[in-house]
C-alpha cells in the first residue's frame, strides 16, 4: 500500500504545529492576564462628601478616591474661576509593582476651601477633581477620571432682623420670636443660652420671615445669650440679639414617702421592661428614678426634635376635669424609712379623676408616640406643629396609633397607674422643642391669645 507523500509531511509537522499553537495560546493568555492586571480599562472612582453648590468663608470636604485594580497613581483637586486656578490637593504615588495594586487602592483626604485666602471673589467657580490610575492603558498614561461641579462662592453672611420677641418670660414659660432673613436660610432659629430652638417659615408674614417657638427650662437662672441665628446656604452665619425680662421661677418643694408596698407593686412592672435591674428594691427604685428617667427624657427629646412645620392647633389647650395632685416643676424629695434616697423635679401636672377616666387630646395634633415609656408608663405624645407637643402618661389603655391626626377632645386613652404612678391619674405635660414648660399657661385662653396666637 502506497502512502501519500503529503501525509508524511503532515505527520512530521503535527508536533511542531501543536507546539506553535500552544505557545501562541500561552502568549494570548499571558497577554490577557497582563492587561487585565496592568492594562485594565476601569477608571478610578471619586466622591466628595460634604460637597455643596455653595462655598462660604470656609468649606470642609472629604475626598474618597479608589481604583480596585491597578491602584491610584495621582489625585488633584482644583478650584477654577475666570482663568485663575488654585490647587487644593495634589498627590502622586510611587509605583509599587506591575501587578494589581501598583498604587493605593483607596485614599481618603480632608480638604478645606477658603476662597478669600486663595484670592477668589464671590460668584461662580468650578471645583475639579482629577484621578489617574497605574493602568498601562491609554498608551501607558492610565485611566483618567474627571469630576467637575459648578459652585457658588458666597462669603457674605445674611442680614438678620428681629421683628418681634417677648418682653418678659419666666422659667418654664414659652414665647415666640419672629425674624426676617435677607436671603434663603439654611439653619436658622433662636439660641437661648446653649439651647437652640429651630425656626419655621411664616409665608403669610412675608418673604423671608420666620418664627421660632421657645420654651425656657424651669430652673433657668439668667439669660446669658439671646440671639436669632441664621446661616445662608453657604454656611455664613449671622446673629441678631434681642432682650427679654426673665422672671426666675420660685422653687416649690414636696416630700414623697416610698413604702415597701409601693416597691412591691411597681418593681415587677419595671423588671418586665428592664430585666437588667438588680440589687435591693431600694437600689432598683433609685436606678429607675434616675437612669431610666434620663433615658426616657432623651427619648422624648428625640421625638420632639422633628415637628410639623405648620400650626395644627388653635385656641387654648384643654385640661382634663379632676383634682390636681402635683404641680409643674415641684422639687420632690423621696424618703424611705424617713431617709432621703433621691431628689427629682416633676415636669408636668398630675390630675386625678375617676378610675380609668377618658383622656382627651388637649388640642388638634398628630400622634407621634404611643407606647410604654419607663417612668411615664403607657404614654401618648401629640405633635401640634411648630415645636409644640403635649404628653399624656400613666395610661391604662392607649386608643390611638402613631400617625393618627386627632382633633381636640378626641379620646387618646384611659387614665391608669402604669409607670411611676402610685394611684390612678393622668400626668400631663407641655413641651416646646423638647423642653418641658408650664401647662398652666397653655390652659389660659388670654395667655394663649396674647403670647402665642397674636404673634403666630
Amino acid at each position: 500500500m502506497n502512502l501519500d507523500p503529503f501525509d508524511k509531511v503532515k505527520k512530521n509537522r503535527s508536533p511542531l504545529f501543536a507546539l506553535i499553537l500552544g505557545v501562541a495560546g500561552l502568549l494570548a493568555v499571558g497577554l490577557g492576564v497582563f492587561f487585565w492586571l496592568v492594562g485594565e480599562m476601569g477608571k478610578p472612582q471619586v466622591a466628595l462628601n460634604g460637597e455643596s453648590a455653595h462655598i462660604g468663608l470656609t468649606r470642609q470636604l472629604s475626598l474618597v478616591a479608589s481604583d480596585a485594580k491597578s491602584g491610584l497613581r495621582s489625585i488633584e483637586v482644583t478650584l477654577v474661576q475666570d482663568g485663575k486656578k488654585a490647587v487644593l490637593l495634589e498627590k502622586s504615588f510611587p509605583r509599587a509593582g506591575y501587578l494589581s495594586g501598583a498604587g493605593p487602592l483607596k485614599i481618603e483626604e480632608a480638604i478645606e476651601i477658603t476662597p478669600k485666602a486663595l484670592g477668589f471673589k464671590d460668584g461662580s467657580a468650578e471645583l475639579v477633581v482629577k484621578a489617574t490610575d497605574f493602568s498601562l492603558w491609554n498608551w501607558f498614561r492610565g485611566n483618567v477620571t474627571m469630576h467637575s461641579s459648578v459652585v457658588a462662592i458666597d462669603t457674605k453672611p445674611p442680614v438678620v432682623s428681629v421683628m418681634e420677641s417677648p418682653k418678659y418670660i419666666k422659667g418654664g414659660g414659652a414665647g415666640v420670636v419672629i425674624y426676617r432673613v435677607s436671603e434663603v436660610a439654611g439653619r436658622h432659629g433662636v439660641l437661648i443660652n446653649e439651647i437652640f430652638y429651630p425656626g419655621f417659615a411664616m409665608p403669610k408674614r412675608g418673604e423671608g420671615v420666620y418664627g421660632a417657638c421657645m420654651g425656657l427650662p424651669h430652673d433657668i437662672a439668667a439669660l446669658e445669650k439671646a440671639f436669632v441665628v441664621a446661616a445662608d446656604q453657604a454656611g455664613n452665619e449671622a446673629k441678631g440679639p434681642f432682650t427679654m425680662d426673665l422672671h426666675v421661677r420660685k422653687i416649690v418643694s414636696d416630700k414623697i414617702a416610698i413604702s415597701d408596698a409601693f416597691l412591691s407593686a411597681k418593681l415587677p412592672e419595671f423588671a418586665t421592661h428592664y430585666p437588667e435591674l438588680s440589687g435591693t428594691p431600694v437600689e432598683q427604685y433609685i436606678k429607675v428614678n434616675n437612669d431610666i428617667r434620663q433615658a426616657n427624657y432623651k427619648k422624648i427629646q428625640e421625638i420632639c426634635s422633628k415637628f410639623q412645620p405648620e400650626r395644627l392647633w388653635d385656641g387654648r389647650f384643654g385640661r382634663m376635669e379632676g383634682s390636681p395632685k402635683a404641680g409643674y416643676a415641684d422639687h420632690r424629695t423621696y424618703l424611705y424609712n424617713n431617709e432621703n434616697i433621691d431628689e427629682q423635679t416633676h415636669l408636668g401636672v398630675d390630675i386625678a379623676s375617676l378610675e380609668h377616666a377618658d383622656v382627651e387630646a388637649a388640642n388638634r395634633g398628630m400622634v407621634v408616640f404611643a407606647e410604654y415609656l419607663g417612668i411615664y408608663g403607657n404614654t401618648v405624645i401629640l405633635d401640634h406643629g411648630q415645636g409644640i407637643f403635649s404628653l399624656y402618661s400613666h395610661l391604662s389603655q392607649i386608643d390611638v396609633p402613631v400617625g393618627t391626626m386627632v382633633e381636640k377632645g378626641s379620646v387618646v386613652g384611659l387614665t391608669g397607674t402604669t409607670g411611676m404612678a402610685g394611684g390612678d391619674h393622668l400626668h400631663f405635660s407641655m413641651l416646646v422643642n423638647g423642653i418641658f414648660v408650664d401647662p398652666i399657661e397653655w390652659w389660659d385662653e388670654e395667655w394663649v391669645k396674647l403670647h402665642m396666637l397674636s404673634v403666630l
